[in-house]
């Protein structure tokens, strides 16, 4: 209990800091053009406590859900942000227009700043990654979202155990990761409506062109487009739930996942679908302890609420990985890359990702603290690309974040005048409207995915080598959530 309290702390100051140095960004630039700051605030709404310094009032505020530097100059938001209503920017000097845009990017130029120094530590220490992009389990059926059999995409389109896997809808594939990225955030489909997705891939010495069409598989709460592959052939335990069938029948961490009632286990989708299939009664469930096979006869139990027998343990697949030492540019491109793809994939009608795959400060927390649990290289990863994404989101030219103040800015040096003050007031409360109730969902999502997690993982031996899998399905590593996670859980 203390130890995950201690792990949430570093993810709570985690997260506070990234926000501390994209504020920090604003308010140096600020000072620096002779701007006023009148507050520097971590959280919105009333003010809890703080300090007075330099006629800045330093705070935190009640709702934790970012921060802000108010500068009326730039733009009053004092009533929104949660200031006392005066009209701050009546009675002060106007700045330029290269004033407001430098003072307004340089929030995101700090975290890109941040991320650098971030990845240039990953750059020393190196990090394990499963860089082989050659499949080695194709499952012949899987369970889709609706809980149906259905023939594995991959298989159906005749991808075999060896290929390797190049591009996918013209994208070079570089690690397994990117593979999944780009394949839940597709937005192709046939004439028929189904997803798609076009492989090139190496087989013997030649490359072949390949037309898979993904399923929507479930992951966790969520269903995410899914070809069925995986790099990984052998499945480790990595936790046992006490009082659950595997822990009565003494199924113990790190024993390897052999058979089923004598039938060897190729994939978690194998062990998903005989768990689905399962009729009642004991299954022999055969593991390798220490080089030596042992039977274990576990009968599944369905929970409440549930209609799905489960054992009662999660699994990760076992991956050859490699430490890559990759340079900072490289590192931030690739993160830019991943949100970029997200981005695309949530405004597209034709892709399956949904405002509800999006994570808001309750999964990020949620994330650095399993990052956390992990392992300080995979803290310090995470961390970064929370830095180049929360860069590349306020300079979307959205109302109330960074780039809504330089849409406003340039407007107004495009028409001569300003902005009527009646119309950006608007503007703003309209999105912190539609920004406060989207955190809201996102949020009821979290905890929904959150209390799945509890319970299921406490551990896992290697964060990057392994992937757990959850809730009986076949499942890639989600990124749909800004990449929050390269680790998963399950609960065969």
């Amino acid at each position: 209990m203390l130890l995950n309290i201690f792990y949430i702390a570093i993810a709570l100051a985690a997260l506070g800091f990234s926000i501390f140095v994209h504020e920090l960004g604003h308010f140096l630039a600020a000072k620096k053009r002779g701007l006023k700051a009148d507050r520097f605030s971590i959280g919105f709404g009333p003010r809890l406590f703080g300090w007075k310094w330099m006629d800045t009032d330093f705070r935190i505020s009640l709702f934790p859900l970012g921060g802000y530097v108010s500068l009326p100059q730039l733009a009053d938001m004092g009533r929104l942000e949660g200031g006392e209503g005066e009209d701050e920017a009546e009675a002060l000097p106007p700045i330029s227009y290269a004033d407001k845009m430098v003072v307004a990017v340089m929030g995101a130029v700090f975290n890109v700043i941040f991320a650098f120094c971030l990845s240039l530590v990953l750059w020393g220490v190196g990090r394990d990654v499963v860089v082989s992009t050659e499949v080695n389990s194709v499952p012949e059926e899987i369970l889709n979202h609706e809980g149906v059999v259905v023939p594995g995409p991959a298989y159906e389109a005749g991808l075999q155990v060896g290929d390797q896997i190049i591009t996918i809808d013209g994208a070079r594939i570089r690690n397994w990761v990117e593979l999944n990225n780009v394949i839940m955030t597709g937005t192709q489909r046939d004439d028929t409506g189904r997803p798609l997705a076009e492989l090139e891939v190496l087989r013997d010495g030649e490359i072949k062109n390949l037309t898979i069409h993904p399923v929507l598989i479930d992951v966790g709460i969520d269903s995410i487009r899914s070809i069925a592959v995986d790099p990984g052939t052998d499945l480790v335990v990595s936790q046992v739930q006490k009082n659950m069938p595997a822990f009565e029948a003494g199924l113990q961490p790190e024993d390897q996942l052999f058979a089923l009632d004598g039938q060897p286990i190729t994939s978690s989708a194998f062990l998903s679908l005989y768990l689905d299939k399962h009729t009642g009664g004991v299954i022999d469930l055969t593991v390798i302890r220490e080089g030596q096979e042992i039977v274990l006869p576990i009968e599944p139990k369905v929970a409440t609420g549930e209609s799905t027998p489960r054992f009662g343990f999660s699994y990760y697949y076992q991956y050859a990985t490699e430490r890559v030492h990759l340079n900072p540019i490289d590192q931030i491109v690739a993160m830019a890359r991943t949100m970029k793809q997200t981005l695309f994939a949530l405004i597209s009608p034709k892709s399956d990702v949904k405002i509800g795959n999006m994570s808001g400060p309750i999964g990020i927390v949620h994330g650095l603290t399993s990052m956390a649990r992990y392992g300080w290289i995979d803290l310090i990863w995470f961390l970064a690309l929370i830095n180049v994404n929360l860069a590349i989101f306020n300079v979307l030219p959205i109302p109330v974040l960074d780039g809504g103040h330089m849409t406003f800015a340039t407007i107004s040096k495009l028409t001569g005048r300003p902005v009527p003050r009646r119309i950006m007031e608007g503007s703003y409360t309209l999105c912190i409207v539609i920004l406060l109730s989207f955190m809201l969902y996102v949020s009821y999502r979290d905890i929904l995915r959150v209390g799945l997690d509890a319970g299921v993982i406490e551990d896992k031996p290697n964060a990057t080598a392994g992937t757990e899998g959850t809730s009986n399905i076949e499942r890639p590593t989600s990124n749909v959530e800004s990449e929050t996670s390269e680790v998963e859980s399950a609960q065969p």
